[in-house]
């Protein structure tokens, strides 16, 4: 797990290699948990990018109740991504050192502000999928995030 310290906000990165729903059973309190203590710490202002191969649905719905609605009495920020997913965005920021403009931490907060808003707003582990991707194609390809 990793926990970097920004700016403008914080977030901790969680990395799983499992895919079925022993995702969601060894993942999903664990990763919440690790949040809270982690915005307690850090006086909030702080996400979660949960990343795997694939998202069981199980672990996206876990994940959606908590930034619904809330994980000990307050909502979290929790953006879960495939690696495939995950990569696009890496892509992005490659190109921008290539370019000597590299990704400033506003920009990568602007982004997982509508990736948190995408995971929050879908009804299910489809509709996400498909909202995330065309908001990582199109950062990947232009840098917008739209």
């Amino acid at each position: 797990d990793i926990e970097c310290i920004y700016e403008s906000f914080n977030m901790i990165c969680e990395v799983t290699m499992l895919v079925s729903r022993d995702q969601w059973i060894n993942e999903g309190q664990p990763v919440m948990r690790h949040l809270r203590d982690f915005e307690i710490k850090n006086n909030d202002n702080s996400f979660c990018l949960f990343l795997a191969p694939k998202i069981h649905r199980d672990t996206f719905n876990t994940f959606s109740f908590s930034n619904k609605y809330e994980y000990e009495g307050e909502k979290q920020r929790i953006i879960p991504l495939s690696i495939t997913q995950f990569l696009k965005i890496l892509n992005r920021v490659l190109t921008k050192k290539k370019e000597n403009n590299p990704i400033t931490h506003d920009e990568f907060r602007i982004l997982l502000e509508k990736l948190y808003e995408i995971a929050t707003d879908s009804k299910d582990l489809g509709d996400w999928g498909k909202k995330s991707n065309t908001i990582l194609d199109k950062f990947q390809k232009e840098g917008i995030v739209a």
